[in-house]
């Protein structure tokens, strides 16, 4: 009963959100002196060398930019830069399957076997394990940034894999538990679910995409990188040391950071991390999600239905406390920052650092992006949020253009510490790296098990890095 009660409780605040409650006056929004000025300052003190900040209230976003989009040439940063999205893909993915699922197409508790016959363990996979990371399968994604050598983890990176190698990846390294029975964040989820989509709707993922997220919103110039063309170029990725990344030292050769253009191609990334979008679009369509214009009211409500998990996001712990517990839907996170709720996703792409968030208390979207990887989002917000937040009577809470002195929060240069962004992750037996769950992951065994497939139930010593 008190789940059933629960449920309605969201049930009825997302049709609330998407109209119900009539006609509105929008929020007001931050002038755009405001966010240039905190940008600015937030960009300097983390070292990045480009950063855009959007802010939309559903009249059209607001967009500043700071600092340059390339070293090298000096080129600015624009505010209508597209950039890598990194894992806020998973947010796209999720939409497209919930709305197959309302088409019939398929059903979140469909079995992984119906979609691909064979995959060890399948049986006892829905598609609702996937969305939500409660699989238990282990990140594939580790297999390919951990490669001893930087020739051979290139090599991997930057392959255009076949779908039958990487469905193979998907279902080498096993599980961490029995699907249903725990959370543990895996970019395979989200490659599996883009191969679900395509063989349950008929039509590649990129075509699902426009079909349902991009012509409603009419998004032109989002794209998928490297499986469509590109709309225009994006700025240049940059990249510190990265403590547990041995290759990250390639990068750092020639001074404290270095261009990840190198690795700016990845086709792997595809459903779990491979959307390119300006801010302006980003926010149109998370605000778009978050309003019912993508999703029946009842599918965005199970979609913002939260488990509570571990802090997720590359973060400095000692730098950008804790604001409460996260939690995790189907594609959505939803955390604390600045006595704000905020639901969205984040994403990180080797040299880029991308953030999308919907304030349900204020019905703004917020998009937030740095050319440099591994930057402290959690802390970034807990400075750029109080000049967009609203205080209950609808004034902005604004600080003249002038970062909070007594915010608490100290923003740190240097990408160093990994964070769950850098899911937890499988490492294959022949990389030197144990197979091992993440020490801080919720609900760890103290005994050994064995996997549906066969793997150990080991827990992971350290922290390691990767894409999500």
């Amino acid at each position: 009963m008190a789940r059933l009660l629960r449920q309605l409780s969201i049930f009825l605040a997302v049709a609330c959100l998407a109209g119900c409650a009539g006609p509105q006056e929008p929020p007001a929004l931050p002038a755009k002196a405001e966010l240039q000025a905190v940008l600015d300052a937030v960009r300097d003190e983390l070292g990045a060398p480009g950063a855009i900040l959007a802010v939309d209230a559903g009249q059209g976003a607001v967009v500043v930019a700071s600092g340059v989009s390339n070293r090298e040439t000096g080129r600015p940063m624009a505010p209508d830069d597209p950039y890598f999205q990194g894992s806020i893909a998973k947010t796209y993915t999720a939409v497209t399957v919930l709305r197959l699922a309302e088409d019939g197409k398929l059903s979140l508790e469909d079995r992984l076997t119906r979609y691909v016959p064979d995959f060890p363990g399948g049986e006892k996979v829905t598609l609702r394990h996937l969305l939500a990371h409660t699989s238990g399968l282990k990140d594939f994604y580790m297999h390919l940034y951990y490669r001893p050598g930087w020739e051979e983890m290139f090599r991997w990176v930057t392959k255009e894999w076949t779908e039958g190698e990487l469905l193979e990846l998907s279902a080498r390294f096993g599980y961490w538990f029995e699907p249903g029975t725990d959370w543990d964040y895996s970019n395979t989820n989200y490659y599996l679910l883009g191969v679900i989509a395509e063989r349950a709707g008929g039509e590649p993922l990129t075509a699902a995409y426009r079909r349902y997220l991009y012509q409603p919103l009419g998004l032109r110039r989002t794209w998928v990188a490297w499986h469509e063309p590109a709309v225009a170029s994006w700025p240049t990725g940059y990249l510190g040391h990265v403590e547990g990344w041995p290759h990250s030292a390639h990068f750092t050769q020639h001074g404290e950071l270095g261009a990840t253009t190198d690795l700016d191609h990845s086709p792997v990334e595809w459903g779990a991390g491979g959307v390119v979008a300006p801010a302006a679009e980003a926010t149109r369509f998370l605000h778009g999600l978050m309003g019912g214009k993508l999703l029946k009211p009842e599918t965005l409500a199970a979609m913002t239905e939260f488990r509570p998990t571990r802090a997720l996001g590359a973060h400095a712990p000692s730098q950008a406390q804790d604001q409460g517990q996260d939690g995790y839907g189907l594609g959505l996170v939803r955390m604390e920052r600045a006595g704000l709720t905020l639901i969205g996703h984040g994403g990180l792409f080797t040299g880029h650092t991308a953030g999308l968030w919907h304030l349900p208390e204020h019905d703004l979207t917020i998009a937030l992006y740095f050319n440099r990887g591994f930057v402290d989002q959690r802390a970034a917000l807990d400075r750029i949020l109080p000049v967009i937040g609203r205080t209950s009577q609808g004034a902005l809470v604004t600080l003249e253009g002038q970062v909070p002195a007594d915010s608490g929060t100290r923003l740190a240069k240097g990408g160093g510490h990994l964070g769950l962004e850098m899911p937890a992750l499988g490492v294959p037996p022949d990389s030197g790296v144990p197979l091992t769950r993440s020490p801080n992951s919720p609900g760890r065994r103290s005994s050994r098990r064995r996997s549906p497939a066969g793997c150990s139930w080991r827990k992971r010593p350290a922290r390691i890095p990767g894409t999500s």
